[in-house]
């Protein structure tokens, strides 16, 4: 049977509130001697706490949580590994809920993490209602940051500018002379206000004199299925397509694969841009040209953030947006003639 608390106490005959205070680092009104009696007793019996029951006599654990779109991502995965390092730092473990993006189940996990009394909570990539969210975690007196998320009148915002990432994506294509340049989307509906990536590429296309054709975007979700179907539908629609913009770097795998299935060669005959520069962009053949945005740094800004806010320090930036950056690889070459 696990030690407790009680065995602790027994053990270094001293009370039990005297154990409690040394053992979370309290060691005013408790002699040196005392408090080694304490801290050894508590190794020999193996004691480890109740974090449960710590939770509930503090109403906050120390835990964070943090509702994910798609663990399975690999630009999630590095986001994840950045928060829970820089969690780590502050003594705080995680509790990871993923929600593919689902809108249930982002607020069940949501209302999971106030059940669990975390300490904060950080919302990635929500698309639709975050003020939903916010309204529920302020009602239970829950930070949160929100990341990979950026709207007009929100603080504790960490992301990326996306606008600026596609615009440079899509301005080095048409500097390959590229002109008809189609697009893949991540975002369900078309014209969805926080498309940003979609604004992008629709800019660079109007600052360069083209015009934007509706018939050249498809949307879908940030995955492999959607790149891979869209890619053959945009094809089946428009042979003149010379290169594809991807709204992230898994759409742009799955359009890699569909091309190449039809005898496509990139980029002899066609060019590809990802965005996000997940490590699979370095592995595969040729390599992905891509946007690079962050990921682990992100992960530790919002959890830098969040650990503010738990504590109610000051937050001299309560937006931190990081500058993408335009990877040039072997997936873009100039438009043949």
């Amino acid at each position: 049977m696990a030690a407790t608390i009680k065995d602790v106490s027994k053990a270094s005959n001293v009370s039990i509130a005297t154990v409690s205070k040394v053992l979370n680092g309290d060691y005013s009104k408790v002699s040196e001697e005392t408090k080694q009696r304490v801290l050894n007793e508590a190794k020999r019996l193996q004691y480890r706490p109740n974090l449960l029951a710590r939770s509930l006599v503090r109403r906050r654990s120390s835990m964070l949580g943090l509702v994910i779109p798609d663990i399975a991502n690999p630009y999630y995965a590095d986001m994840c590994r950045g928060m829970a390092d820089e969690a780590q730092r502050h003594k705080l473990s995680t509790l990871i809920s993923n929600t593919d993006r689902q809108q249930q189940s982002e607020l069940s996990a949501t209302r999971t993490m106030i059940d669990y009394a975390v300490a904060g909570v950080a919302l990635v990539g929500i698309f639709k209602n975050v003020t939903d969210y916010i309204e529920l975690l302020d009602q239970y007196d829950v930070p949160y940051v929100l990341v990979d998320h950026h709207e007009e009148g929100l603080d504790y915002c960490v992301y990326v500018d996306d606008y600026l990432g596609s615009y440079e994506a899509v301005t080095y294509l048409i500097s390959c002379e590229h002109r008809t340049i189609a697009y893949i989307s991540g975002f369900p509906e078309p014209g969805h206000p926080r498309d940003f990536r979609l604004a992008g590429y629709r800019q660079a296309l109007m600052d360069a004199g083209l015009s934007y054709d509706p018939f050249l975007v498809e949307n879908g979700r940030f995955n492999l299925e959607t790149g891979y179907q869209k890619a053959a539908t945009l094809l089946q629609r428009n042979k003149d397509i010379t290169a594809i913009a991807c709204g992230n770097d898994m759409i742009a795998l799955g359009a890699f694969r569909a091309l190449r299935e039809v005898g496509y060669r990139i980029p002899q005959d066609i060019s590809l841009v990802g965005f996000d520069d997940v490590y699979l962009s370095t592995v595969m053949e040729p390599r992905m040209t891509t946007v690079r945005q962050p990921a682990y740094e992100l992960g530790i800004a919002a959890v830098k953030m969040l650990a503010k806010r738990i504590s109610k320090e000051p937050l001299e930036e309560k937006n931190i947006c990081f500058k993408p950056v335009l990877i040039k690889r072997d997936t873009v070459a100039p438009r043949r003639r």
